[in-house]
């Protein structure tokens, strides 16, 4: 019976094993596991552009930080991709946030535990695959798959967890400003590898909402951009630059980086800034790639 995504893509077992391989691969391997945990990025082939669609302005795509693990040998081999993320509870801090309710950590994480199977339920509907050449292994392609197992410890970011409950204002809040600093708005910093969710937000998993909120952070969590097309911020979407020297601009308010009200991440840009970080974790171990197509 296969898995559904309210189990993790790697049992404990598996994921020891495959990190065991990886301790003893051997450059140029066609068929060893390779493995990096930390920052990857930037590509530099994401570029946010303004209102007019032309100009840049000035936001690319970000260092994030992430597990991956090739698996050369598996069947199907595959790039698996984890982002571990630790919950910091912030209900009770008024300070920071003046319109947020207490709630025991008890209970935000029972909350909190819903993220992870949201995560994976819309980042591996698709699925993606990368089919990969280089001179030395030829062609081979690679299943995608995305987890985001909640941890106490060696976290890759650190989240924390308000409860701004405000109907009149969607449950932003009074100090509802842009930049969500004291409101009820989520959001991922990828400077500090940090962010903020609000567990009352109607869009999120863990309000028994239908999973956009975060599906759409988690898109940040791993290098991307928002593709909003709004004249009134100045944002025009985000042109991406593809392996064979492509490129394409993207404004879309329907997508799930241009919008909450998609479920599933579906193109294939959204598979880019992974695709470069699996580029460079080859040329790493004496492997470069000379073709990548994203399917």
């Amino acid at each position: 019976m296969g898995k559904s995504s309210n189990d993790p893509t790697l049992t404990p077992k598996e994921l020891t094993g495959l990190r065991d391989e990886a301790a003893d691969a051997t450059e140029g391997c066609c068929t060893c596991v390779f493995r990096k945990d930390g920052t990857h990025g930037p590509s530099g082939k994401l570029t946010q552009m303004r209102a007019d669609g032309t100009t840049p302005n000035g936001q690319t795509d970000t260092n994030f930080k992430a597990e991956i693990i090739i698996n050369q040998g598996g069947s199907p081999k595959a790039v698996h991709v984890l982002t571990r993320w630790k919950m910091i509870n912030k209900t009770s801090d008024t300070t920071r946030y003046p319109d947020t309710t207490t709630l025991t950590d008890d209970v935000v994480n029972q909350r909190v535990a819903k993220i992870p199977g949201s995560i994976r339920k819309s980042w591996n509907a698709r699925p993606y695959k990368l089919k990969i050449t280089d001179s030395k292994c030829g062609e081979n392609t690679f299943k995608v798959d995305f987890d985001a197992p909640q941890v106490t410890a060696s976290s890759h970011y650190d989240l924390e967890f308000v409860n701004v409950i405000d109907a009149a204002t969607n449950n932003m809040g009074a100090n509802n400003d842009y930049q969500g600093i004291k409101s009820g708005r989520s959001y991922i910093l990828p400077s500090s590898f940090s962010g903020k969710f609000n567990l009352a937000d109607n869009r999120s998993a863990t309000n028994g909402g239908d999973t956009h909120l975060e599906a759409h952070e988690y898109g940040h969590m791993i290098g991307l951009k928002d593709e909003y097309h709004d004249v009134g911020l100045d944002r025009g979407g985000v042109q991406y630059e593809f392996f064979d020297g492509t490129s394409s601009l993207h404004a879309s308010n329907t997508d799930l980086m241009g919008t909450m009200g998609t479920t599933t991440a579906q193109p294939e840009r959204y598979c880019l800034t992974i695709a470069y970080a699996v580029v460079a974790i080859f040329a790493q171990n004496g492997i470069t790639v000379t073709g990548l197509e994203i399917v």
